[in-house]
């Protein structure tokens, strides 16, 4: 009997174990994020590469704070067909969601000026316009965070690089796990060779009760290990 009910219960916690990963997405949020933005052609200093050292070298054009969520797209399509490609179009979402509303002018160009620039042109040397952002805020630890862009996009935390998608390219997307601790963020993305223009970035937490019911399970299972373990040997109920 007692061997059943062993079995029992370690099933009951191998059942528990493989429901734990349920997780939940935090719909693009990170809170208030700060947001400098640099606008101008390849042979000026805006490359079309995705990362920290390639920062360009020209002023920026503004510094804002944005509080909505990471999930731009301008789908417009290729510019070649007429499509635009302005910062209205990537910050409204393809006009299906206002996310230009939270934008907050901090110094440089006024938020209905940024709206109106192009952010690329066809093109990716020379006269072409490239776009190079960077926002930072933090994120917390232990979760996992997915990044998807189209051009190219880098997340450092805590100053180092843990998802590097420097570009260009297409739309991309990889997954990265945050390291513990406090983590204030860095993600740098370049918008170069016109339309589409997307940056999409998530981050998934464990559910607390499904982390309860993991525990819970564990517990009795080593607390049924511990009694069998105690048992004396060769003993039989009759």
């Amino acid at each position: 009997m007692k061997s059943v009910r062993f079995l029992t219960v370690l099933a009951s916690a191998a059942a528990i174990l493989l429901a734990a990963p349920k997780a939940k997405a935090d719909s693009y949020s990170f809170g208030t994020l700060n947001v400098t933005i640099w606008n101008g052609t390849y042979a000026s200093g805006v490359t079309d590469t995705a990362t920290l050292a390639d920062q360009p070298t020209i002023s920026a054009i503004g510094t804002y704070t944005y509080t909505g969520p990471l999930d731009f797209v301008n789908d417009n399509g290729e510019l070649s067909t007429g499509a635009n490609n302005t910062f209205g179009d990537f910050f409204n979402s393809n006009g299906n969601t206002n996310y230009a509303s939270d934008l907050t002018e901090v110094s440089g160009a006024s938020v209905s000026s940024l709206l109106t620039d192009v952010m690329s042109s066809e093109g990716e040397t020379g006269s072409a316009i490239n776009t190079y952002m960077e926002f930072t805020g933090g994120m917390i630890a232990g979760e996992t965070v997915t990044l998807s862009s189209d051009d190219g996009s880098s997340l450092y935390v805590n100053g180092s690089p843990v998802i590097s998608m420097p570009g260009p390219q297409s739309q991309t997307t990889e997954s990265a796990m945050l390291p513990s601790g406090s983590n204030p963020f860095t993600l740098v993305y370049v918008e170069s060779n016109g339309a589409p223009a997307v940056l999409q970035m998530s981050t998934v937490t464990p559910e607390p009760t499904s982390l309860l019911l993991l525990g819970t399970g564990l517990l009795g299972l080593a607390l049924v290990l511990s009694r069998k373990a105690r048992q004396k040997p060769g003993f039989m109920a009759h």
